[in-house]
Formats: C-alpha cells, structure tokens, sequence
C-alpha cells in the first residue's frame, strides 16, 4: 500500500481537518452526506493532499461500488414482487394470532431478509405490512418494529451482502475475507447474538403482552396471495437471485469478485424483466445514487488522510496501546467500532478503519496471512452490532422510526435507547468472548 512518508505537518492538520469537518457534515445532516463528502474530496485535491489519478486507481473502492450498485438493482426489482408482503401474511397466520409467536416471525423474517438482501430494503418493505397486522389484530406495532430494527442490524452482520460496512469490508482489496468467510465466521456468531437478542426482548414484551389477548380474529380474512403483485416477476427474481448466491458462494472458484457477480445478476434480472421505457427509469431510480457518490468522495478523503501519513502514526499509536497483540488489536477495533458506530455514520468509521488495520497488520507482519482476518471480522461485527444501539445508528432505523411515525406510532430515541443500548452492550460483551475463544 502507497503511504507518501515526506510530508509536512500542515499536510497532516489538513488532511485531519477536512476528515472531521466533513464527518460532522455527514453526521449533523446539514448538508447532504454526498455534498459533505464531495466538498472534502474537492479540498484533499485542491491542497494536493491526493490527485486523481491515485484516487482512481488505489483509494477508490470500486469494488464497494459495483457491488453495492448490483445489490441495489437487484433490490429494486424483489422489492416490486410482493414477495416479503406475502411472507408477512402468512406469517401472522401461521402464528394464530399468538403475540409471542408473531413476534419470533417478524424477527426471523427481519434477519433473513437483511442477511439476503440489506437492513434497509428489508425495513422498508417490512415495516408498513406490520403496522397493517398490528392495526388487525388491535395491538401496537412499536414492540414489532424495534425488534425488527435489531434483528434486522444482526442479519445484516451476517454476510458479506447484508451491510454496507461488510461490503465495504468484504470487496475492499486491503482484505483477504471472503464471502464464505463471513459465512463460517460471522454467521454462527450472528445466529448466536439474534438468539440472545430475540429472548431478551422475548422476555420484556411478554410482560406486556400477559394480559393481553386479540379480541379480533380478522386476520384470518386477509389473503396472502392478494400481496403478490407480478408472479412471474417473483420466480424470474428468485431464481436469478438464487443463481447470483451461487455465484458469491464460489466466486473464490470462478475467480471472479462478488462485484461482477452481483452487476451479472442485476443485469440478466433487468434483461428478464425490463420491457418498457418507464420500468427501466424505475429500476434506475431504485439506485441510491447519492450514496455511491457519497462512498467515492469519502475515498478521496480517507487517501488524503492515508497519503499524508495520519493513518500510520495512528496505526503506530495503536500498536503502543495493544503492545502489538493481536487479540488486544481485535477487542480495540470491536469495541471502537461497536460504540461509534452508535452515533455516527458506518462508513465514514469503515473507510478511515480499513488502511489503518491494514498499516497495524504490516507492522505487526501479519497484513498478508490470515491471522488479520480476526480483526477484519472484529470490524463487521462492532460496526453492524453498534448501529443498532440508537435510532441514529444506523439509516434502517430511521427510516423504520419514520414509517412509524407516518402512521401514528411514534418510536421516542430516549425509549429506544433504553431497550437497545444495555442490548448491544451485552451483544459486544458476548462477541467478545466470541471473538478471544474461537481466534485466540
């Protein structure tokens, strides 16, 4: 990796200043997260803090972007189908009414779907289905939707397409991990943290629920198969999707990067099922086109911060602080993620963390074994765990608070707060035994 050694300390104050100051941009929402983003990158080149050319061919993830652009096409397209709509019905008549079983559903649904597709497509296609089963069967939607939020972060954490951090982590070439890394190594960790997670909230929503019973029995009325909007849209979706996971699954075989693989899949998906002017504008404006621009001038920030030599002293500090253990280096990294992702963007926190673990590695002689790799999976833990702690944490969240306050049911920071943060502190103490047992 490129580090520019001979620059002056004006360069690194710069470098520093236009991270921080474009952080709290982003963070404070007072411009737009890809202006904010952009106006930094604009500055890191006007100060020669980092030029094009190097930006284009070593900072800039492009990977992270094309795999995020397949994902979100794909998106797009089952979003349309009614399929989750379909899954949802059925779930609350397989639960008979039954709160507690209602809720085990929901919660598994909001995992898998994060797993599969991302947090925040799953939200957004699941939320409004359950305020409408809660509003039949006369009960809040607010117990419901918080434990979708949860579980929905945990699932994310799962594989390498459930998150934007474990993306960016996941097809960043400063790694090594895999798409069936994540799978071995932080999917049995994820099940294990939505077990606990689900008893928990289990346990404090049972309470409520004790006295409680549905009077109403009109959820038996409702159709499942009236959710399902275009049914062949459904099975060409499904199968392309099934295919798409193949491919991550063995791309290491096909030497070929889960980017490809997911442009391939949102490609032949569109071909399958694009047939007028107007679906193909649809499907362009399911991209979030902001975000990628965000991501690409948030790259030119952190190559300032890399070529001005931040990111090294830095790593160098870290080493003193962990006297270059590795399992100290891996709990650091956990924690330090885990409790900033609580607050602020992911992927500021991801972009800046990738070459300074990286730098941590070299000196340490271990940035081209697999024993780095417990840190890189201490990275997509804390950072997909600790989004989940505030409704700021993470973008599922706010959009999950938002439709639920569109409709009436108005999910306050404070009593979330108090649900979700002793949770995800003890989730971050459980990943940490998690991660001392199984790598150290």
């Amino acid at each position: 990796m490129e580090t520019i050694q001979s620059t002056s300390l004006w360069q690194m104050v710069a470098a520093a200043l236009i991270f921080f100051i474009a952080y709290g941009c982003i963070q404070t929402g007072i411009i737009h997260r890809a202006y904010a983003a952009w106006g930094g990158a604009i500055l890191a080149l006007i100060l020669g803090l980092v030029d094009v050319t190097t930006a284009y061919r070593t900072h800039i993830a492009w990977e992270t972007i094309f795999l995020l652009l397949g994902m979100m096409l794909m998106s797009g397209v089952i979003g349309k189908t009614g399929g989750f709509h379909y899954i949802a019905v059925k779930s609350i008549q397989k639960a008979q009414g039954q709160l507690t079983k209602l809720l085990l559903l929901v919660a598994v649904i909001a995992a898998l779907g994060s797993a599969l597709l991302d947090p925040i497509t799953t939200i957004l296609l699941l939320v409004p289905i359950t305020i409408r089963i809660a509003k039949v069967m006369e009960v809040s939607p607010v117990p419901f939707i918080v434990t979708e939020m949860l579980c929905g972060n945990i699932g994310g954490s799962a594989t390498l397409i459930g998150s934007l951090p474990n993306m960016m982590i996941g097809s960043s070439k400063l790694t090594s991990v895999t798409f069936n890394g994540f799978l071995l190594h932080v999917a049995p960790l994820s099940i294990l943290l939505f077990a606990v997670t689900l008893f928990v909230l289990h346990r404090m929503y049972a309470k409520e629920w004790k006295q409680l019973q549905t009077k109403t029995q009109d959820w038996k009325s409702l159709d499942a198969s009236d959710y399902i909007k275009n049914r062949p849209l459904l099975i060409k979706a499904l199968i392309v999707w099934g295919l798409t996971l193949v491919g991550f699954i063995f791309h290491k075989q096909l030497h070929t990067s889960v980017a490809i693989i997911a442009l391939a899949g949102a490609f032949v998906l569109l071909l399958l099922t694009i047939r007028k002017k107007d679906e193909l504008e649809e499907a362009v404006h399911s991209v979030e086109w902001g975000t990628l621009a965000f991501l690409i001038g948030l790259f030119f920030i952190v190559g300032g911060l890399v070529n001005s030599g931040i990111i090294e002293a830095v790593a160098l500090k870290g080493m003193e602080l962990t006297s270059g253990s590795g399992v100290f280096v891996s709990i650091l990294v956990l924690w330090v993620a885990g409790l900033v992702s609580a607050g602020v963007d992911q992927a500021p926190l991801v972009a800046a963390m990738l070459p300074l673990i990286k730098n941590i590695g070299v000196h340490m002689d271990l940035a081209y074994g697999w024993e780095l790799n417990p840190v890189w999976w201490s990275l997509a833990i804390g950072a997909s765990i600790g989004g989940g702690a505030t409704l700021i944490g993470s973008h599922a969240n706010l959009i999950a608070a938002g439709l639920a306050m569109k409709e009436g049911h108005e999910i306050s920071f404070t009593k979330y707060l108090k649900t979700a943060l002793p949770l995800t502190l003890l989730l971050l103490l459980i990943s940490t035994a998690y991660v001392v047992w199984i790598y150290y």
